[in-house]
Formats: structure tokens, C-alpha cells, sequence
């Protein structure tokens, strides 16, 4: 074998050692890695329904504010998930929760996947994350106990 074979062998093995090796660090790293639900809720309803509770409990409450959007655009057909942003006036602050809600024979898996304080930049995406605990307690006392007691829409932790 000639000395220029060997050379462009021994490129083309460095190569595909570091594909794998960046593949390797890739997974491990976790850089495209969903986390889990912070929160995981059940609504006996259709997300048409939940939106309907939603738009009367929020006519009735100036604190908060809410936004369903298609959960994915760009697909031709709908497939009934929603992104729903709820946003809750604390005192002097805005709170965020960013939730999923998945319908599934008339029942709508709504999953908490984010809870940030806006004006004092504490929260997360898991449940570990500063702030998000309290955060957690607030979205259950200041918006779930409220719609159930106001709505009579139950929405139970699984």
C-alpha cells in the first residue's frame, strides 16, 4: 500500500471515530432530551371543554390570563394537542406556567412543563429547578382550587 493510501485511511478511521464519539457525547449530554412533566393533571374533558371552563373563569378573574395554541402547526392534520399558557398576577409579579394538554377519549392529559416568576427570574422546566416548588403550590392554590370551586372543573394530579 502506497504512503498516501495509509494516510487518507488512518484520516477517514480518525473520522469516523469521532462521529462516534460525538455521538457518544452527544447522548450522554442529553442536548435534545425532553424532561419529564414538572406536574401531570387529569381533566375529564375534551380540550374544546377545558377551553370553555377556562374562557369563563377568566372573564371572572382579572389575575388571569390564558392562550391555547396547536401543538403542532405545521402537520396537515390536527391531532387535538394543545400548548396552553396560563399566566397568574401575584402581588406585583407575573407568573407563568407553560402546560400541555394531550386529549385522549374525552379525557385531556394537561402536563405542567414550565413555571416562571417573570419579574423575579426563579423557575424552571423541572421540578428541581429553583423556585418551582413554590411556584407548583401556587398554580394549585391560586388557579386549580379556584376553577374547581368557581367552574366546578375538576382538574386532579395523577
Amino acid at each position: 500500500m502506497k504512503k498516501h493510501h495509509k494516510v487518507i485511511a488512518i484520516i477517514i478511521a480518525g473520522l469516523c471515530a469521532l462521529a462516534v464519539i460525538g455521538r457518544v457525547f452527544y447522548m450522554v449530554i442529553c442536548i435534545s432530551c425532553t424532561s419529564p412533566p414538572i406536574e401531570t393533571y387529569k381533566f375529564h374533558g375534551t380540550v374544546e371543554d377545558l377551553d370553555s371552563s377556562l374562557q369563563k373563569f377568566a372573564n371572572a378573574n382579572p389575575t388571569l390570563t390564558y392562550k391555547f395554541s396547536r401543538r403542532d402547526s405545521t402537520a396537515k392534520e390536527d391531532n387535538g394537542s394543545r400548548d396552553l399558557e396560563i399566566e397568574l398576577k401575584k402581588d406585583t409579579s407575573i407568573i407563568s406556567y407553560g402546560l400541555v394538554c394531550e386529549e385522549n377519549d374525552n379525557t385531556t392529559e394537561i402536563k405542567l412543563v414550565s413555571a416562571f416568576s417573570r419579574y423575579n427570574t426563579y423557575g424552571g422546566y423541572i421540578k428541581e429547578a429553583p423556585g418551582v416548588k413554590e411556584l407548583v403550590e401556587y398554580f394549585e392554590k391560586g388557579f386549580v382550587s379556584p376553577l374547581k370551586k368557581e367552574e366546578h372543573v375538576e382538574i386532579k394530579p395523577e
